[in-house]
């Protein structure tokens, strides 16, 4: 049996010259700055997000308010959210970040109604596909057209790990977690693994995101990138197809858990 946790397929999607470098094996990070300054800026909050990074939402009283701003000094940032203040560090904003979309056995289950081997289909929210409408791609370079790159979670993981011994980086990998952000208050201690950088608002849940954090070097301002070589990613391992809005079908062997294993 599959752990839940567990990637069983990674997806990326984007405009085909981007796909194509991740492809030859070129991970370009960003930071969470970039996606704060899109949604300040832009107004989108479906690709940039205002409150990336925030570890604390908590009433204007709360004592550990003044801990961390002994903590942490000049690098805390305190956002007003009504009777509530949302916490982040600034230093957060340029941490090195490379996200994908994370197919995990659960996602795969979710409309099944038997046990038994089976062919599930599975699709994506239409909101993955934002700014890549049909009329904004006619007529475009074809490097410039919407594709998806399907990756197998196990090499890319394989390789990935190679490139960041070979640099001298450590490296924090997980998927998100959507559920703590549903709480009125929720608070995260703030430390140098960034933790926080794996937790979102419920709103993004469609996402299935997971990310990659590096540690050991940062961005210095939100429209650099760094790009990590690993390595090409074989067509076995990683097919590129072209377009964004697709589907994909599993084989997938569903068993029926005991109550006592539930």
């Amino acid at each position: 049996m599959i752990p839940e946790e567990n990637s069983l397929i990674l997806f990326k999607f984007g405009l085909t010259k981007w796909m194509k470098e991740l492809k030859d094996g070129k991970v370009s990070f960003s930071c969470p700055g970039q996606y704060i300054n899109i949604a300040k800026e832009e107004g989108n909050s479906e690709q940039g997000d205002f409150y990336e990074g925030v570890f604390a939402r908590l009433k204007e009283t709360d004592p550990r308010i003044e801990q961390c701003q002994c903590k942490l000094g000049e690098d805390l940032e305190i956002l007003p959210d009504g009777d509530f203040v949302l916490l982040r560090r600034k230093s957060t904003y340029f941490i090195p970040t490379f996200c994908f979309y994370s197919v995990r056995p659960p996602d795969l289950s979710q409309n099944v109604t038997c046990s038994g081997w089976q062919q599930v289909r599975y699709g994506f929210d239409e909101r993955m596909y934002s700014g890549f409408s049909s009329s904004a791609v006619l007529n475009v370079h074809p490097d410039d057209a919407p594709a998806t790159l399907i990756i197998q979670a196990r090499p890319f993981h394989e390789q990935i790990m190679q490139a960041v011994r070979r640099k001298g980086f450590s490296i924090e990998i997980s998927h998100i977690n959507y559920t703590l952000f549903e709480n009125e208050e929720f608070y995260i201690e703030p430390t140098d693994q960034r933790k926080e950088l794996f937790y979102k608002f419920p709103k993004y849940s469609y996402q299935k995101e997971a990310r990659i954090l590096l540690h050991g070097l940062k961005i210095n301002n939100f429209n650099e990138r760094y790009t990590l070589n690993i390595g090409p990613l074989s067509d076995e391992d990683a097919p590129m197809v072209a377009g964004i809005q697709m589907y994909g079908e599993f084989s997938v062997d569903i068993e029926e858990l005991d109550s006592d294993e539930s």
